[in-house]
């Protein structure tokens, strides 16, 4: 048997996506999820929410460029919108507002801990915080990371303030699954035993010490495989001699790998093209601390939230756009009810003076003040009455086509009605300064008949206009948009969270 050297590189810690590269790099593996292994968990979260409108904001370096175009190909996969793609290099306010001015609300960060305090920052000074927005950022910061990155003019309140309800995504340094794995321990027993060396050694943790121990595991299986694959083939050719050369074992320790498959301290190992196909975690910033909310199964793609754990600004998550929806305006139906009723009050009393009118023509006094002129104020009095009830209907209570006839016949029993209430009174007013003007003070005499014709002479010149109107330019129906405004139903930025542009009818 030849000596050889396998070509196969194993990382615990390696996580920049350029090493994914398999033209590039084609013998790399590792037992850490890659930086864009967060990327599939983040757009099974944004489904789970039905969130299809997303903005990125991204610290302009490579490492987080990278993860960002990645997860621009895994959102576009998915169909959800990247309304807005921000890049900054320290001062990120002007981006901020960029993405507020685009109406994002479902804010996908990459930056370090010492940028994320700017961000949240400028978060705060621009109110892109509460009910109405979802940040989401690494999970990699170190912990009280706003004390010790906080370089802004913001108050570790307003920090706090602003961050609260952040969902932050990291892969999972243990796994929570507490069952034995390959080396005949759970991830607890692990976790107590690797914390008892520290203890005795003095050394600080790493946050790889699982993913390294997984690793040397990963090694031994695939040795051990390869020496047993290696045996089996020398069995094959005991009567020839058997060699086999560095490229075949290499070959063949490449073939094992990929074929590695076992439960260890940090989960299910198992390599897709040298990827590690490990569990995502998803903490929540939740009153000052972060809070274990789910995580993600890349090997299963299943996404596993923690009942009633996550905790939004909102009585629900916030909503991925601001909803326009057109809506008529309407006349307000108490408003309407009182108004019926004082015009019903209005005409049952006008009806009460017609009859008393009517009933008594024959009375000196009443005689002597034109009961004809009289009634015909009282009814053109009750049609002006009539025409309240027809103006009150709107497109709540008839179709458009109705709407505009009604625009027609209220119009003109209105025009009727004050045409005739007016023109009787001014009848009779002119009556009363032709006699008294007559300064010979001889007996002058005119009688009902010559009033009607002046009333009548009036609501035909009324009706003159009113038919060429009708020919020449017909009523017609119109849409006017008013401005936006919140809906009532509760803070704007919860669902619905503004009002649309409300439709008025003419």
């Amino acid at each position: 048997m030849s000596e050889w050297i396998t070509p196969a590189m194993l990382s615990f810690a390696a996580t920049t996506p350029v090493l994914a590269d398999k033209k590039k790099y084609p013998n790399f593996f590792r037992t850490v999820p890659s930086d864009n292994a967060v990327n599939p968990a983040v757009v099974k979260f944004l489904n789970f929410y039905n969130w299809s409108r997303v903005g990125t904001l991204t610290q302009d370096v490579q490492r987080f460029s990278e993860v960002r175009n990645d997860l621009t190909n895994e959102l576009e996969k998915a169909d959800i919108q990247i309304a807005d793609t921000e890049s900054f290099s320290n001062d990120p306010c002007v981006n901020v507002k960029k993405l507020k001015d685009n109406d994002v609300r479902i804010i996908i960060g990459q930056f370090d801990e010492n940028l994320a305090s700017k961000v949240f920052c400028c978060a705060y000074n621009l109110n892109m915080f509460g009910s109405k927005y979802q940040w989401i950022i690494p999970g990699w910061y170190q912990g009280n990371w706003w004390e010790q990155a906080n370089s802004t003019n913001c108050t570790t309140k307003k920090l706090l303030t602003a961050m609260e309800g952040y969902i932050s995504v990291d892969f999972e340094p243990l796994s929570a699954r507490q069952v034995k794995g390959i080396s005949g321990r759970t991830p607890k027993d692990y976790e107590r035993e690797y914390s008892r060396e520290l203890q005795q050694k003095g050394v600080e943790a790493s946050k790889f010490h699982g993913f390294a121990y997984d690793g040397i595991w990963v090694i031994a299986k695939t040795l051990t495989r390869v020496m047993e694959l290696l045996r089996v083939k020398q069995r094959k050719n005991t009567f020839h001699n058997f060699t086999v050369d560095d490229r075949e074992v290499g070959k063949m320790v490449l073939d094992v790998m990929n074929e590695t498959n076992f439960f260890g301290v940090t989960g299910q190992v198992m390599f897709r093209n040298g990827e590690r196909m490990g569990t995502i975690k998803f903490n929540q910033f939740q009153e000052g601390q972060e809070v274990k909310v789910g995580e993600y199964n890349a090997i299963a793609d299943v996404l596993d939230l923690i009942n009633n754990s996550i905790r939004f600004q909102g009585v629900e998550p916030p909503k991925d756009r601001t909803f326009v929806r057109l809506q008529r305006r309407h006349i307000n139906v108490p408003l309407y009810s009182i108004l019926s009723t004082i015009t019903i009050l209005g005409m049952l009393m006008g009806g009460a003076f017609l009859f008393f009118n009517i009933k008594n023509r024959n009375h000196r006094l009443i005689k002597m003040s034109s009961p004809y002129m009289n009634n015909l104020i009282i009814l053109g009095g009750m049609l002006s009455y009539a025409s309240i009830f027809l103006f009150g209907l709107d497109g709540g209570f008839v179709s458009d086509k109705e709407f505009e006839t009604l625009c027609t016949v209220r119009t003109w029993i209105l025009i009727v009605g004050y045409t005739t209430a007016f023109g009787a009174m001014f009848a009779k007013t002119w009556r009363v300064h032709a006699i008294f003007k007559n300064v010979k003070m001889k007996k002058k005499i005119i009688k009902d008949q010559k009033l009607l014709i002046i009333v009548g002479g009036m609501l035909l010149i009324d009706l003159c206009i009113l038919i060429c109107w009708q020919i020449v330019d017909p009523l017609k129906r119109t849409v006017e948009e008013y401005s936006l405004e919140c809906m009532q139903l509760g803070p704007c930025g919860l669902f619905p969270d503004s009002k649309p542009p409300d439709r008025g009818e003419l």
